[in-house]
């Protein structure tokens, strides 16, 4: 059964949660959260060692804390770029530093992330996938994404509701990004303590979980 399939046996328009996997399967530029740490690690440095350094000092139990990992890349990341003004990411400097005259201040690995995933390219092979996936909309009521990348809204045509703006609009026809979004790097959240103060018990309705290929009801998985 696909979704469009699924979603339409609902009298109800059900909520989506739509994670990684979605930009994964249909996106050439989409990225694990593991990869996507790793490949600005690279960028910074020009190997992986780092990377592999800081992972290791986040493992427990032979389990990763990535919060952790992407808290210790933001602190390296801010840091270099703060002593090399006019090097490799002097446009991130540059955003940076217009910013700071406004005093808005935003984390320079934020404002990277934001430009790094600014444009996206859908697989040509999943092209019929998408224009299928699309065709949901008008049964689906709203989405719930960790995604800082924009396809889903633009798939969707729905309204993205960032940080506060969660709280205080409208929930049909909107799609939660409850980790921020590229548009406003100053509201996207990579570390644990503002992930933690982010997931309020009762904040979202329940969900019907997409992961791309097929949705998920509670033990019930469908495939397309």
């Amino acid at each position: 059964m696909n979704i469009n399939d699924f979603v339409s046996r609902y009298k109800n328009h059900p909520v989506l949660f739509v994670g990684t996997g979605v930009s994964l399967r249909y996106l050439e530029n989409s990225y694990t959260w593991d990869n996507l740490l790793k490949t600005v690690a690279f960028e910074l440095k020009g190997n992986n060692d780092f990377y592999l350094d800081i992972k290791a000092e986040s493992e427990n139990s032979g389990k990763y804390d990535y919060t952790k990992v992407a808290a210790l890349l933001e602190e390296e990341f801010n840091k270099k770029l703060e002593n090399d003004r006019n090097g490799k990411f002097k446009y991130v400097n540059d955003i940076f530093y217009e910013n700071m005259e406004k005093e808005i201040k935003i984390s320079r690995l934020k404002i990277y992330l934001s430009k790094m995933l600014s444009s996206y390219k859908i697989r040509e092979s999943m092209s019929d996938e998408v224009a299928e996936l699309k065709k949901t909309r008008k049964n689906v009521g709203s989405i719930i994404t960790t995604n800082y990348d924009t396809f889903i809204e633009s798939c969707f045509g729905f309204n993205p509701l960032i940080g506060n703006d969660i709280l205080l609009s409208n929930p049909y026809g909107s799609v939660y990004k409850v980790h921020g979004c590229i548009t406003q790097p100053e509201k996207i959240i990579i570390v644990g303590m503002q992930l933690a103060q982010l997931h309020t018990p009762g904040c979202f309705p329940p969900t019907k979980t997409f992961r791309g290929a097929g949705v998920q009801d509670n033990a019930c998985s469908i495939k397309r």
